[in-house]
């Protein structure tokens, strides 16, 4: 059985599995391989395509997230089965796991694409379940950099967040995007809000092994005419709260991401950009965030 480790955000994983194609499956981990085996790892998950599914317990519910959805079951106090299904509802895989997921079993289904599928959500679903403890989110966001820090823009999916990155690289001098759908937030240990690239990029291939310090949250709404105001505590916890994996099924988890939450509101305002798709919006962002 080979052993592949990734460190995303200072945060290790593991999967053992006995695929010979790995990197092809999992080709936007590449840059996010780790070669220490002496780190302890968040969760290490084993692949193992001849155990079946046991649906016996709980049913928690039903979640979508991107183009996954996720079946959540609980097996009593100590373990969770999660049934992994691709953006058609088609089963692709299932996870079996302990209370605490820290070591998991998956089972894959169908084709390469298919396998390719389970394995990278399955790898996101337990990267934000495990991590949350941890000061750490993974966000639904489109980020970019300058001037050594992190500007990320929030929003429902064809809000316009891709369009005023590409907008800030195109118009916002010294500007580059670093992830365009998933990127990891983490409190340091300064107590920073710090913005990291990950494998997780939604449909445009942006994986950056880079971190910034967070100089700019901006939740990003469609508008006939360019405008910015900072948000009320409340309104921008319930604005980041909306961009965040939540992991509603598990209230522990759940607790956790919106302790982290206020952490970052403690050090980081949140902005809304009402904006039409032009230069003009990315320059009254860029200078209401000091650029």
């Amino acid at each position: 059985m080979y052993t592949n480790s990734y460190t995303v955000a200072g945060h290790t994983f593991r999967i053992k599995h006995q695929l010979s194609n790995i990197d092809e499956l999992l080709p936007s981990y590449e840059i996010f391989k780790e070669s220490d085996e002496d780190i302890t790892p968040l969760f290490t998950m084993t692949v193992d395509d001849s155990i079946q599914p046991c649906w016996q317990g709980e049913r928690i519910g039903y979640f979508p997230c991107n183009a996954a959805n996720f079946e959540v079951y609980r097996q009593g106090e100590e373990a969770y089965q999660i049934l992994i299904l691709n953006e058609y509802k088609i089963p692709c895989g299932f996870l079996q796991g302990d209370a605490m997921m820290r070591n998991l079993t998956i089972a894959t289904r169908g084709d390469k694409e298919m396998v390719s599928f389970a394995l990278n959500n399955a790898l996101m679903l337990m990267y934000t379940y495990c991590s949350a403890p941890h000061g750490t989110l993974l966000m639904h966001s489109s980020v970019v950099e300058n001037s050594g820090k992190g500007y990320m823009f929030l929003g429902e999916s064809g809000r316009g967040k891709s369009t005023h990155s590409d907008l800030w690289v195109k118009y916002i001098d010294g500007s580059t995007l670093i992830n365009d759908d998933n990127p990891v937030v983490r409190i340091s240990a300064d107590g920073t809000p710090t913005v990291y690239g990950s494998p997780w990029s939604g449909k445009r291939p942006v994986y950056k092994k880079v971190s910034y310090p967070i100089n700019g949250i901006t939740a990003i709404e469609q508008s006939k005419h360019n405008k910015m105001h900072r948000e009320s505590i409340p309104s921008a916890f319930g604005i980041m709260l909306s961009s965040c994996s939540t992991m509603k099924f598990d209230k522990r988890i759940h607790v956790f991401i919106c302790g982290t939450i206020a952490k970052i509101l403690e050090k980081q305002p949140v902005y809304t950009l009402s904006c039409r798709p032009d230069e003009e919006a990315a320059k009254v962002s860029s200078s209401t965030l000091g650029l």
